[in-house]
């Protein structure tokens, strides 16, 4: 059985770009829902927090939504976190930076 390197490696770089961005679609999607399900909070109960309504939320966290980092940051604290951009450099070190 092919590994998903493999098959990726077998399709058209312009294939390959489309797959990769919708993966980081769905990822971004998963990721907000699965924050806010996890501690068990609806939409309603987080919009009430952000003091906005349920349809902002929703559309937080649709797939087609790209989000500016004051917005996340936003929605990461009224779930009671805290947001930091973690980044990795060619070197392999990582470093986290708290906003």
């Amino acid at each position: 059985m092919a590994t998903l390197d493999e098959l990726m490696n077998e399709v058209s770089p312009a294939r390959r770009a489309k797959i990769e961005e919708r993966a980081e679609e769905m990822v971004r999607e998963i990721t907000l829902a699965q924050m806010r399900e996890e501690l068990q909070i609806s939409q309603t109960e987080l919009a009430a927090t952000l003091g906005v309504k349920q349809p902002a939320v929703a559309r937080m966290e649709r797939v087609d939504n790209d989000p500016r980092l004051s917005t996340l940051k936003r929605y990461v604290a009224a779930l009671g976190g805290e947001l930091s951009i973690d980044v990795k450099l060619p070197s392999g070190k990582r470093v986290a930076y708290p906003l």
